[in-house]
């Protein structure tokens, strides 16, 4: 689960996806960072918890998106479901310790 927000994020937004993608946050409240990068991004030299206005200055086609944490735990939810059919050694972490 790699990039995992940035994935979530091109699911359901197909146009994106063939695009360097950063979710970040809210720089109006001044949280302007990167979350988490797809691979595209990454080739930029943008890493997770840098800010957005150096991310966008290594990569100035940059499509950041904001956070949907509602995506995020339905997805991981059914990754864990995926999970248990195979194991009952499932440990929680990140995201994942909201919906344990």
């Amino acid at each position: 689960m790699n990039h995992y927000y940035a994935n979530v994020e091109c699911l359901y937004n197909p146009s994106i996806r063939n695009k360097p993608v950063v979710v970040g946050g809210d720089e109006s409240q001044r949280h302007g960072i990167v979350l988490t990068k797809n691979p595209l991004a990454k080739r930029y030299g943008i890493k997770t918890g840098e800010g957005l206005w150096e991310a966008r200055k290594k990569c100035p086609g940059l499509v950041v998106v904001p956070a949907h944490y509602d995506r995020y735990i339905r997805f991981s939810k059914l990754a864990r479901e995926i999970y248990s059919r195979f194991t009952d050694r499932i440990e929680p972490f990140g995201l994942d310790l909201s919906i344990v």
